[in-house]
């Protein structure tokens, strides 16, 4: 089934614009627009929504409202801006608020659509150009971010990693196959753009995965 999204902009040939791009693509479906963050949680009421696409800047309730209000009464929708703002302060509030991704509207639909799917799976998406952004006082932030890219089992994979198992033993550990905890190895290893066991180690104690 297609991933429903909920467009919200206050500039309508935009949303319709973006609704038309947007259902081009077999993986995703435009369930609804909103021109304000009332209208949001009206249309959350109504239709089965897996992820809100949101502007930061819309009246009656801006996107950070907004974010705050769905975390709070539909918390199994998971939110991704799209937004002209790439200062810091925006970014550090809407991951604050609760939304899963950030992307600014310069950027293609191909990145959008990668977005989307993967808020919806789970993950967290910030491009490179909204990673930037962030003050190098911030790095640790940057490094969390990175870490919020990880599914649950991949974190679980990173830690016996860590931990000096071996896949085989992983797999028989996690009752998942040897090819799984081989593809799980290759995308934290290009997730967190580690490349041996040695970053494993320093990253997971960096992080108090293990001791």
């Amino acid at each position: 089934m297609p991933v429903k999204v909920l467009l919200a902009d206050d500039h309508e040939i935009l949303l319709e614009s973006l609704a038309t791009s947007i259902n081009s693509s077999n993986e995703i479906e435009v369930v609804s627009t909103a021109t304000n963050g009332e209208e949001v949680l009206k249309k959350l009421d109504i239709y089965e929504v897996d992820v809100l696409v949101c502007d930061m800047q819309m009246p009656i309730m801006d996107g950070i409202s907004t974010v705050l209000q769905v975390r709070q009464s539909f918390p199994e929708v998971r939110i991704l801006m799209l937004t002209m703002l790439d200062d810091t302060l925006p970014i550090k509030k809407a991951i604050q608020a609760g939304a899963s991704g950030y992307l600014l509207k310069k950027s293609k639909k191909a990145e959008l659509e990668k977005a989307i799917l993967a808020v919806a799976s789970g993950k967290k998406y910030f491009n490179d150009e909204v990673l930037s952004s962030l003050t190098h006082e911030e790095e640790e932030n940057i490094i969390e971010l990175q870490h919020q890219t990880l599914t649950e089992r991949e974190l679980e994979v990173l830690v016996l990693i860590a931990q000096e198992y071996s896949s085989q033993q992983i797999a028989n550990k996690l009752f998942i196959s040897l090819n799984t905890v081989e593809s799980h190895r290759k995308n934290i290893f290009r997730k967190l753009d580690i490349k041996n066991l040695a970053g494993v180690i320093r990253y997971a104690l960096q992080h108090k995965l293990i001791q």
